[in-house]
């Protein structure tokens, strides 16, 4: 006999946070290098639009999507209060709309990226805060900034005022092994700490953004001040929540 169905997701939608939570805590106590506390982002790409308002009521204050376009339009229809992260690839024609739409940015990648950022940024007198991508795995199938371009990278960005960098994001391999895994984390958060000791650009951001359902605990214990979780967050949530495939 099938399971009944659920039509408010919201309990669900809480029991799975509360357990990747206690799941975190445990990786931040058993972590040495572990921040004190760590923002948990969802990414709802995947999710129909009806998903906010239960996730918002279950506790999420932060959500997380790729495509700046199709952002923009369900965040017209989630409700207000939540804060939008961009953490996809952004071409430079959508970046108007990605400011208009994200109140943080993950992916900053590239200095033609910033100015472009940066010109639409100073029209309309506002910052906004980013991470920059590092391609901390060195895969070339990744983008972003590689380690040793940091540095440069930062003090590039001294030039773009209206941009404010609050830290580093980096993407592990899917289907890496735990001790590879452990390797991008600690390279990302040893190019934060050089930034930092150095002091290069106006400020040194301090935030790692890193981890995902399958290693957020992993990045948790090297230090990761904001995760991105999606699959963890939905499973067993009614199915009449997701878009079709």
């Amino acid at each position: 006999m099938a399971p009944p169905s659920n039509p408010d997701p919201t309990a669900q939608l809480r029991a799975n946070l509360e357990a990747l939570q206690a799941r975190g805590a445990a990786a931040r106590a058993r972590g040495a290098h572990a921040a004190a506390s760590t923002e948990w982002i969802v990414v709802t790409k995947s999710q129909d639009p009806s998903i906010f308002a239960p996730l918002a009521a279950a506790g999420v204050s932060a959500v997380g999507e790729n495509r700046v376009q199709r952002a923009a339009a369900r965040k017209a229809e989630a409700p207000s209060g939540l804060t939008w992260h961009g953490i996809g690839h952004l071409q430079g024609n959508k970046a108007r709309l990605a400011i208009e739409t994200f109140d943080v940015f993950h992916a900053l990648d590239s200095l033609s990226l910033a100015r472009r950022l940066e010109g639409l940024l100073a029209a309309q007198g506002r910052r906004w805060p980013v991470y920059l991508q590092v391609n901390a795995a060195e895969d070339p199938a990744k983008g972003g900034w590689r380690t040793e371009e940091v540095p440069a990278a930062l003090e590039a960005l001294a030039a773009c005022p209206h941009l404010t960098p609050i830290g580093f994001m980096t993407m592990a391999g899917i289907a890496a092994q735990e001790s590879a895994l452990r390797q991008t984390f600690r390279t990302l958060r040893e190019v934060r700490d050089e930034a930092v000791r150095r002091g290069v650009g106006n400020a040194a951001p301090v935030g790692l953004s890193m981890g995902m359902s399958q290693d957020f605990e992993i990045a948790m214990e090297e230090g990761a001040t904001a995760v991105r979780v999606g699959r963890s967050v939905f499973a067993d949530v009614e199915p009449s929540t997701r878009e079709p495939s």
